[in-house]
């Protein structure tokens, strides 16, 4: 949120209101009851003169005083702004249940705030990260009062995007974030329930889709923390929302980290200067038109603005740029690419083979790169790093299988959402599979795309254990969330696999104990199946020709005020 404070202070030096204006704006400090009468500590921001005016709501876990800058930019934008800490945190009481009580207290606080003499009856929320999460939980069921939402980097289903991706602790994310608001007792529940079940129904709103009604815009990144929740946001509210939502939804996804959102450096590379966009007009004019009815044409934007990547300098290579889409996931063709002995991919199924895997608890395969929280955890004596990084340290390892097409002849382009299916033949009944997507540049380097895992246990479902038969093949499903890239023609596409991926993932004992349990683990020795009846492979959604955009989005000037998106 700190990117976000800096434009939007800006934007108070620009705002017509002006310094002056604003000294005189009204600030007011209270509490809203809870549905069970916790009391929620709530600052209320209004701008000068009698109001009524529209409402903008920020609810946060990080301390409602640290967004007193930006409710004063939208006091000068012309806006109430409300901030409240989420209970349990900070001056609110009760139980900090991370994100379980969001829902209906987040309901509650915008039933209050349309009956203020101050609000004018149109209420939207705004914020990023764990302020999007609440923006989410209480989507469904929402007061009319709320007419819009602004969720930026954020998820709506916290047991499969942000604590058990695959079925796997997010261990970096999860025990560092827990540990560092003091709620690290969570934890405990968290791991009782490690498998899906009802208990995670208060923090899922994909599920109550049907009951959500308002408007929103959906802003993330292609190596951001929650990449796929944003994704399934917008998919799930665009074409199972209720009334007001369905149709409504508008989704743009930029080359970005979670802590550098908006920014054009992404771990090792740094994309050109389009890829950053003038965000402060996208919310102003977004809210602008749900809030006050401004004709400011967002009813006429693209439903999917994505920026599709390609490779970083080098001249002349496809992508780099912004497109307009229809919907998301885009038109596409499943094209697999099949791993091969010796380390090949190839694009029909190859002759029968096998390839061995070892994954030792206690040596596990380092995290570099990818979806990250805590880029500066240390994991082998450096930083563990977000976004793209060069994986050749890791793919150097024995306990690493290496797979690559030969350079490609002409660019492909691949947009939506990336799996593979893995054939394995184990000797312990459980383990985990890691895969990384990486594209290679002809200098050698294995930039990271995505990356997932999956643990054997759940390979019939996430909401029941089922442990491996030793010396009987089973077939892995791993989910590497999405992306939009053009591999340039003289490129390669590769991946790894691999036992573990830790600390971004908790490291699997491998004897069917749980981590934690106390167990040392054994060392998982697995045959990998290539080609043949039992063929494992990695599915591309290539598309043939994405559609330049209709519009334009403009890099961001120094000046906050340049428009951007017309």
């Amino acid at each position: 949120m700190l990117t976000f404070r800096r434009m939007l202070r800006a934007a108070v030096l620009l705002a017509t209101l002006g310094l002056a204006a604003l000294a005189t704006a009204q600030s007011i400090s209270t509490t809203v009851p809870a549905p069970d009468g916790t009391p929620l500590a709530t600052d209320v921001y209004l701008p000068p003169g009698w109001g009524p005016w529209p409402i903008v709501l920020i609810r946060t876990p990080y301390g409602k005083s640290g967004e007193k800058s930006t409710c004063m930019a939208f006091e000068a934008f012309g806006y109430g702004c409300v901030a409240q800490d989420t209970r349990g945190r900070f001056a609110s009481r009760g139980q900090d249940t991370v994100f379980r009580d969001d829902g209906p207290d987040g309901r509650a606080t915008v039933a209050w705030i349309a009956g203020q003499p101050w609000c004018d009856g149109a209420i939207g929320t705004f914020g990023a990260s764990a302020l999007g999460i609440t923006q989410y939980m209480m989507a469904p069921g929402a007061p009319a009062a709320l007419r819009c939402q602004i969720p930026i980097v954020a998820t709506p289903d916290l047991y499969s995007d942000a604590m058990f991706q695959g079925g796997v602790l997010r261990h970096s994310l999860v025990v560092n974030w827990l540990s560092g608001q003091g709620s690290l007792g969570m934890l405990d529940q968290v791991l009782e329930h490690r498998l899906l079940s009802s208990w995670w129904d208060p923090v899922n709103s994909l599920k109550r889709a049907a009951d959500v009604t308002v408007p929103a815009l959906h802003m993330g990144g292609w190596f951001d923390i929650f990449e796929q929740g944003t994704l399934d946001a917008f998919s799930a509210f665009q074409h199972h929302g209720g009334d007001g939502a369905r149709g409504r939804q508008y989704l743009v996804i930029g080359p970005w980290t979670h802590r550098g959102f908006g920014q054009n450096t992404a771990g090792q590379l740094i994309f050109p200067d389009n890829a950053v966009i003038n965000l402060v007009d996208l919310w102003t004019d977004f809210l602008g038109h749900w809030l006050k009815g401004d004709a400011n044409g967002v009813d006429r934007w693209p439903a999917v603005r994505v920026y599709l990547m390609g490779a970083v300098g080098e001249p002349g290579a496809p992508g780099n740029r912004w497109i307009d889409l229809d919907d998301w996931p885009p038109a596409t063709v499943g094209r697999r690419l099949y791993l091969a002995a010796p380390g090949g991919l190839e694009w029909s199924v190859p002759p029968s083979g096998d390839a061995s895997l070892t994954a030792d608890p206690q040596d596990p395969v380092p995290t570099l790169g990818g979806a990250n929280l805590f880029p500066d955890f240390e994991v082998d004596g450096r930083p563990m790093g977000a976004g793209p990084y060069d994986e050749r340290p890791i793919e150097a390892r024995d306990d690493v299988l290496v797979f690559s097409t030969p350079p490609l002849e002409r660019p492909l382009t691949v947009m939506g959402r990336i799996t593979a299916r893995i054939w394995l033949v184990p000797q312990t009944p459980d383990l985990d599979v890691a895969i990384r997507l990486t594209d290679v540049y002809p200098d050698g380097r294995s930039m990271l795309l995505c990356d997932g895992i999956s643990r054997a246990r759940y390979h019939l479902g996430r909401d029941r254990e089922a442990f491996l038969t030793p010396g009987s093949p089973v077939e892995l499903t791993v989910d590497l969330w999405s992306t939009a890239m053009v591999f340039a023609a003289g490129h390669r596409i590769r991946i790894s696999v691999s036992g573990s991926n830790s600390p971004r993932f908790e490291v699997n004992p491998n004897d069917g104990t749980n981590p934690g349990d106390g167990s040392a683990g054994v060392v998982a020795h697995s045959v990998i199946l290539l080609g043949g009846r039992r063929a494992s492979f990695v599915e591309l959604p290539v598309v043939a020709t994405p559609r330049r955009s209709a519009g334009r989005v403009s890099p961001a000037s120094r000046s906050i005020a340049q428009p951007s998106w017309r």
